[in-house]
């Protein structure tokens, strides 16, 4: 049985929508309305995930009387539902409509942080309880990442879909920089059951907001096949498709490699930089962040771009080679601009491999295969592990272990980029 996503063309309006935005290439995305309704979505999910990830991280730490243990512990466990689950949600984001499915996973992150909420205020919750409320989020994001990135497939026609990722990018980043810190400030007037209630509150926003959307670029799927069957189906097409596999490996280099590294961003701004450590850890994480931006901006300008594969080897090259300088550094100006470049260039690498991966599969797989790609999320933790050993200081020191792990992440990748010439004309 063929199942459809959407209807025709996206309805009256829009012609005039069309008319006023096509000018402004930065922006072409948005004038679909559908993607608008999903963009507006993905905001207030966004922004729900990262009040509560700093509220919890603090109540956590108050719990436990400043145990880094267990907040590290109760953050990092939502990460191990990506790792168990992950390829078996793809196989449900490619079976079922993947609207509802959308509307479910937000319903069911509602409901948990509604009763996560009411324990607090209650005085019931214990660390336990929210080790327990950290790794359920975990569940529902391992469905709902790979559902909302298969979704922006499905709104916008392909000529669009790399402006459309990079928006995305565009307000999460601003969202990740903004909204911990309006978080932390709203916990002294609504205490932490109120900033539990505001996300609540902002998951069940989302409902209205994805119900009068359609899914236009949604194809055709068979349905029937087993649940194993399926799941087998996209592993195998990955290692039919020497490239696919490629891209899919090269994002999960940053991932234990150089994501893991801005654990240590505080250790550098107290111990190995000069000045104020607020101050400096301040300075390092604006210049990052304005170097995404400027990554973000300029890829939603030029639109669909055609030499994503240079943009993706190159930038990703670029990023383990400024992870390495910015780890030997001890100069306070020079590391500024080190990770300035380090923000620009894997924003940039993450754009173009998204990019890359999305327009190569075809849409009946899109769930599967996305959801084997967000495995990379589950790899973060495992790489602050590691790299929090090597930079004790009896160990390595961490700038030693940030140095080490660019080497790595460098040769791991220049070993690829060498021997696999085809990644650098990928269009």
């Amino acid at each position: 049985m063929a199942h459809h996503g959407g209807i025709g063309p996206e309805g009256p309006g829009e012609t005039v929508t069309r008319r006023g935005i096509s000018r402004l290439q930065t922006f072409s995305a948005l004038r679909h309305r559908n993607y608008r309704y999903h963009w507006t979505a993905f905001s207030f999910s966004s922004a729900a995930g990262w009040v509560q990830q700093a509220t919890l991280a603090l109540l956590v730490w108050e719990m436990t009387d400043g145990s880094p243990f267990w907040v590290g512990t109760v953050l990092g466990v939502r990460a191990l539902p990506i790792l168990l689950i992950g390829p078996l949600a793809g196989v449900a984001v490619d079976r079922l409509d993947r609207k509802k499915l959308l509307i479910a996973t937000q319903v069911f992150l509602a409901t948990i942080a509604l009763l996560f909420a009411i324990g607090v205020q209650l005085g019931e919750v214990n660390k336990f309880y929210a080790l327990l409320f950290s790794f359920l989020l975990g569940v529902d994001l391992a469905i709902n990442q790979p559902v909302r990135q298969a979704l922006v497939a499905n709104v916008v026609p392909r000529e669009d879909l790399p402006n459309a990722i990079a928006l995305e990018n565009t307000i999460g980043t601003l969202i990740r920089a903004i909204a911990p810190i309006l978080g932390l400030q709203l916990i002294t007037p609504f205490g932490f059951a109120g900033n539990f209630y505001i996300q609540a509150a902002a998951y069940l926003a989302v409902v209205p907001i994805v119900i009068p959307m359609r899914t236009p670029y949604r194809e055709d799927v068979t349905e029937g096949a087993t649940v194993a069957g399926q799941l087998m189906e996209g592993f195998r097409y990955i290692r039919s498709d020497t490239v696919l596999l490629l891209l899919i490996v090269l994002i999960i280099i940053p991932s234990v490699f150089v994501h893991s590294t801005q654990n240590l961003l505080v250790i550098f701004a107290g111990d190995i930089l000069e000045g104020d450590e607020k101050l400096v850890l301040g300075l390092l994480y604006l210049s990052m962040g304005i170097g995404s931006l400027i990554a973000i901006f300029t890829f939603a300008s030029l639109s669909n771009f055609q030499r994503k594969g240079l943009v993706n080897t190159s930038s990703i090259l670029l990023v383990t080679i400024l992870l390495i300088f910015f780890g030997l550094s001890s100069n306070l100006a020079l590391s500024v601009v080190l990770i300035g470049f380090l923000g620009l260039f894997n924003m940039s690498f993450h754009i173009a491999n998204s990019s890359l991966v999305q327009t190569r599969i075809p849409d009946a797989l899109r769930g599967r295969i996305t959801s084997i790609y967000l495995i990379d999320h589950g790899a973060i933790p495992l790489g602050s592990i590691l790299l929090g050993l090597l930079a004790e200081p009896e160990v390595l020191g961490a700038r030693y272990a940030v140095a080490v792990a660019g080497l790595t992440a460098l040769a791991a990748t220049a070993f690829i980029a060498l021997h696999w010439r085809e990644l650098w004309r990928l269009r």
